[in-house]
């Protein structure tokens, strides 16, 4: 059968090269259509981005963004040693007010210059912007500075307890304003409609397009400009909030992305030209590359994937991965002609004697790749499926456009070069290798498997992670904003807990509202190692202010109405007032009513258990409470909730892929071998670098976030490359002599040397991404490329000493055939 399907290779080989011209079109032309659709990529950052549009964590999300608006919001704390002073809140309120006017995507501004000043003038409830009248003097700002302080509404909010931060916080539009123009004037009408899921009858929630990845761009953007021209030693401004950490988090991709192209080019291009001192050595796979990478581009956009964070290392990662196929082509291809054959003669060998091989590696890395396919993190999902997409476009561009090239240029024979063969240092090594692999298989098996074992010891203590503001450098600006914020105003990120009565009017029962008032005030004292919660918002904040304006602004007023039937009333008054502020915490029939627990930003890890505990919670506080003898049901949502989703995703995901990615590669190895003893042994070799570099993971507590996820399943689809391309050889030289010694020996020798060049060029593209500016992706190009180097040792020591232990006592070992030198057999 093997026999077969190399004749059939040596067949192709003759038919490219019969009709080169007129299969260069035909493979170029689709090539440029397809390609030209990668002007249409678009790029997303989003939270939401990362998870499935299925997941019933992001539907609840957005159903909640439907209701309620945008929970992730722009943070600006401005710092100074007493912000009670005319200079500062002049100074601010220009910040404040240019903010408003010119950030595009602006929904809602809050500061202590229009923050909600409720108070009561005998029975009128009057409802303004706290400086509405600036202070004009020492005792108006004094005045100013005692409301503000013992306002609790305002403390960690829009200033901080000690006084030097007050904060502007921007809430951008839910909506996405593309395509809202003249062209269709009643464009988004339907959409302000808020209708209820159950009216649809479906329980589905009308879709919207919610604000986009660049529409986020423009507006931290905007806001940054603006913040730095007011920037000054007594006026200093530290911005964060999620939309700036994806915003910088898709900066720092952009950039990266155009560097390791550029560098993933260069290299590769100078490893091929060590290797075959042949400019078409050089030009050949790279446009091999090129066009895998084009093309992939092309049917991302076509088919509307967006580029998102893990799939910046889609472009160098193909690069990388796509040129070992044409590696082993030209590799015999110029090995041949040195050898005097015509460079049709060469053609037709290359492929005939490695086309199996070259196929079933460029499958089991396609297989490894696929196997994220199904992950529940959606630009793994998209990285899984088009990666291996590209890997099979390589193989077909390596296995038609290749040859097609090949035969239409000139290839001239390098002189000199027959007579250095096995005299080289590089030949010796491997003569070194061949020997002391095949005349001591125990000892370096021994020993190989304590280094797997010490190393893989480190592997139960891998944890897994998913924190954005990590992965960004120490002293950017927005991880230094974040963690000024959360020291000095308690917090930057929410949890939003949604309460639903079930009723309409139900959030008029007083026991639900002093439940949620009494729920609250314990919350804001939790506090469990670095998490603690810094503030609880919810609609009893506005319930209280009502109550303590209508009684004469006394204090201990500040509390949920003794009386229920003055609940509905004092709800009414205040929206008479003019305020729109009820509808951030309720929806318009007063059924739901959303609660905003204030956190700092903290790795999802520890986001988990808190989620659960908070609902835990509200679950205990609301379990005997029925309005109109119905429940009162809890659910979580908001930023944080969705961290924690990505972290689970991201764990399962990780098991999954692994699980799929060894299964499938261990049944091609096993069939291209066809031998189901050989071909579980062959897999140690793959196996044993994923456990000792998950182990240098565990050993060095390096988390498995979305990125170093990907190290196992991809390591694995690439070693098992070199391996296949091992055994294979190996196994065809050892029919042909039943010595194991020389066919080692001359597997090294033929296959070896693709084998060292297609390692070091895929080890130095992935070790390009120690440049990242992430400290993520630094450390997915450290151990993809440390494990490409362990797969190659392992290659050229384990898997020869495994095959001598293995074939030891087989019938061809125990013929001893006489002994063919490596020129007799090529």
């Amino acid at each position: 059968m093997k026999k077969r399907i190399e004749s059939m290779f040596e067949a192709w080989a003759r038919i490219v090269v019969k009709f080169r011209f007129v299969i260069l079109p035909l493979v170029l032309i689709p090539t440029f259509l397809i390609s030209s659709q990668v002007q249409h990529l678009t790029i997303d950052t989003s939270n939401e981005g990362l998870l499935q549009p299925g997941d019933p964590i992001l539907t609840s999300y957005n159903e909640f963004r439907d209701q309620f608006g945008r929970d992730d919001l722009l943070l600006l704390a401005i710092h100074s040693d007493n912000v009670f002073t005319i200079p500062y809140l002049t100074k601010l309120k220009k910040l404040h007010d240019q903010l408003e006017a010119q950030v595009p995507h602006l929904n809602d501004i809050t500061s202590i210059v229009n923050a909600r000043d409720t108070r009561g003038e005998g029975d009128t409830l009057l409802v303004d912007d706290l400086l509405r009248h600036f202070p004009e003097d020492e005792q108006g700002l004094a005045a100013l500075k005692e409301r503000v302080m013992a306002n609790p509404v305002y403390q960690n909010q829009l200033v901080s307890a000690d006084g030097t931060f007050s904060t502007i916080l921007i809430e951008s539009d839910t909506y996405s304003s593309a395509g809202m123009d003249g062209d269709d004037v009643l464009s988004g009408f339907d959409d302000d409609l808020q209708i209820p899921a159950e009216a649809l009858g479906t329980g589905e929630v009308p879709s919207h397009a919610f604000l986009t990845d660049q529409e986020n761009a423009q507006m931290v953007a905007k806001a940054k400009a603006i913040a730095q021209s007011f920037n000054s030693p007594d006026f200093e401004i530290f911005m964060a909030g999620s939309p700036v950490v994806t915003h910088t988090v898709k900066q720092l991709m952009m950039k990266d992305m155009k560097k390791f192209l550029r560098l993933a080019v260069f290299t590769i291009g100078i490893c091929l030209f060590i290797m075959f001192r042949r400019i078409s050595g050089v030009l050949l796979p790279l446009v091999v590359v090129a066009l895998t990478l084009l093309t992939t581009l092309g049917l991302m956009a076509k088919f509307g994937i967006q580029f998102k964070v893990p799939t910046i290392i889609l472009p160098s990662f193909l690069l990388a991965v796509g040129v070992g196929a044409s590696v082993h082509v030209l590799s015999l291809v110029y090995q041949r002609i040195r050898k005097n054959d015509t460079k049709q003669e060469a053609l037709i060998y290359a492929l005939g004697h490695s086309g199996l091989a070259i196929v079933m590696t460029s499958l089991t890395t396609a297989a490894g790749l696929a196997s994220f396919a199904t992950a529940k993190v959606a630009p793994i999902a998209d990285l899984g499926l088009f990666s291996s997409v590209g890997v099979l476009l390589s193989l077909l561009y390596t296995l038609i456009l290749l040859p097609a090239l090949l035969a239409i240029i000139p290839l001239k024979q390098k002189k000199g070069a027959q007579e250095t063969v096995g005299q080289t240092l590089f030949d010796r090594c491997l003569d070194w290798v061949a020997h002391i692999t095949t005349t001591h298989p125990k000892i370096i098996a021994t020993v190989s498997i304590c280094i797997v074992i010490i190393f893989a010891a480190g592997i139960p203590k891998l944890r897994f992670s998913h924190n954005l503001l990590s992965w960004l450098p120490e002293k950017l600006p927005v991880r230094v904003a974040t963690e000024v914020i959360d020291k000095n105003l308690r917090g930057s990120v929410a949890l939003e807990i949604v309460l639903d009565t079930g009723a309409e009017n139900g959030l008029y029962d007083q026991k639900v509202l002093q439940a949620m008032d009494k729920l609250g005030t314990k919350l804001e004292s939790f506090e469990k190692r670095d998490l603690y919660i810094g503030k609880v918002i919810s609609v009893t904040t506005i319930v209280k202010e009502i109550h303590k304006a209508l009684n004469e602004n006394r204090p201990e007023m500040y509390t949920i109405p003794d009386n229920e039937a003055l609940i509905p009333q004092e709800f009414l008054l205040f929206e008479n007032s003019g305020s729109d502020d009820l509808q951030d915490f309720v929806d318009s029939r007063f059924r739901k009513a959303r609660v905003t627990i204030k956190v700092p930003w903290r790795d999802a890890l520890s986001y988990v258990p808190f989620i659960q505990e908070i609902e835990q919670q509200f679950q205990t506080a609301f379990a005997d409470i029925t309005v109109h003898e119905k429940p009162v049901t809890i659910s979580t949502t908001g930023i944080m909730s969705l961290f924690a989703r990505i972290l689970s995703a991201t764990m399962s995901s990780a098991a999954q892929s692994y699980g799929i990615a060894i299964v499938v590669i261990t049944m091609m190895m096993i069939l291209l071998i066809g031998d189901l003893r050989i071909g579980l042994i062959a897999m140690i070799p793959n196996i044993s670098p994923i456990l000792i570099v998950m182990g240098i993971m565990g050993w060095f507590s390096i988390p498995l976030d979305m990125f170093t996820m990907l190290v196992a399943s991809i390591a694995i689809g690439l070693a098992v490359d070199d391996t296949i391309h091992f055994v294979y050889h190996f196994k065809n030289y050892f029919e042909k002599t039943g010595n194991i010694h020389q066919a080692v020996s001359h597997t090294l020798h033929t296959a070896g040397r693709a084998m060292v060049t297609t390692s070091i060029v895929l080890s130095i593209g992935f070790f390009l991404f120690m440049f990242a500016s992430m400290h993520n992706v630094f450390y997915f190009g450290m151990l993809v490329g440390l494990a490409i180097v362990i797969a190659l040792l392992a290659d050229f020591f384990l898997a020869p000493s495994l095959m001598a232990l293995a074939l030891k006592n087989s019938q061809l070992q125990a013929q001893r055939r006489p002994s063919i030198s490596n020129g007799e057999l090529l």
